[in-house]
């Protein structure tokens, strides 16, 4: 199967392509296909004739959407409705990934795929208005709602922490929000699994998480626990959502519920503390 990959560089799109190495891959760095230029994502998609869509890429600065909204909207809603158009178009599926800031984090317990959407800001909205697009134009598409993405790649939870815990004797890690930590090697594997039971019967909105979900302050634990035996617990520090410097809050609950997608393809998940164990292993 040729599958087209939009955002190879970012942690879920370099998973990808590491993973799904029997297939034919065209892969997409910005430079290759700017999400900015609608023109060119139809050209490319022409050109490649792809039989599969995968659209990884995504604006994920979440405070400084509040300054770019257009940027976001350009890239987070813009960009996928063409792709769905072009994948309807020429009839084959689209694979799209959201993410739980979808939600405003008031919700007592996980949230399903039939929970109303109430983004906090620009960011969860422009990634909303993208799933509503897609919706909007229908054909074979998949939405995977993820959360809490890391990998042994720069700019997430994880590097951040490694990287601070070796630089800092002391640390403040928020302990009021809770998710899933998804690996962008869960992501992968599972998404290699899916794709040979995509169809058009099982279209539609998925959470694809691990089992089980921590606070940002737990994480942080078993990150340093787990990667630096030199730091001592004792300095890291909670602290809750209303002492940090954001223009935006975050949703203090974002667990999705991974249930429906369990079902749908006959996945069985492992909890994100073994999946974190998997991370360690490759980090080595």
């Amino acid at each position: 199967m040729k599958i087209l990959v939009t955002g190879i560089n970012g942690q879920v799109g370099h998973a990808l392509m590491r993973e799904l190495t029997e297939h034919e891959l065209i892969g997409l760095t910005r430079k290759e296909c700017d999400l900015t230029n609608l023109d060119q994502i139809r050209q490319v998609i022409d050109q490649h004739q792809p039989d599969l869509i995968i659209n990884p890429a995504a604006y994920t600065n979440v405070d400084q959407a509040e300054d770019e909204p257009d940027l976001a909207f350009q890239i987070n809603r813009d960009a996928p409705k063409v792709m769905a158009e072009k994948a309807r178009e020429y009839d084959i599926p689209f694979i799209h990934f959201s993410t739980d800031y979808v939600f405003n984090g008031e919700k007592e317990g996980p949230y399903d795929e039939n929970d109303t959407p109430l983004p906090l800001g620009i960011y969860g909205l422009s990634k909303l208005s993208g799933e509503e697009a897609i919706q909007g134009i229908g054909g074979k598409f998949f939405i995977f709602r993820t959360s809490w993405v890391y990998s042994i790649l720069e700019n997430n939870f994880y590097y951040k922490i490694r990287l601070k815990c070796k630089e800092k004797k002391e640390l403040s890690v928020v302990c009021d929000q809770i998710g899933v930590p998804t690996s962008n090697l869960f992501i992968s594997y599972q998404l290699k699994k899916i794709l040979k039971k995509l169809n058009i019967d099982k279209a539609g909105l998925y959470h694809i998480v691990p089992n089980n979900y921590c606070s940002w302050f737990d994480f942080a634990k078993i990150i340093i626990t787990k990667t630096n035996s030199h730091f001592d617990l004792d300095n890291l520090i909670k602290i809750n959502s209303s002492e940090l410097n954001v223009k935006v809050n975050r949703p203090q609950n974002s667990v999705l519920c991974n249930d429906k997608i369990k079902l749908a393809f006959n996945l069985k998940f492992s909890s994100w503390q073994e999946e974190f164990d998997k991370v360690i292993k490759c980090s080595k």
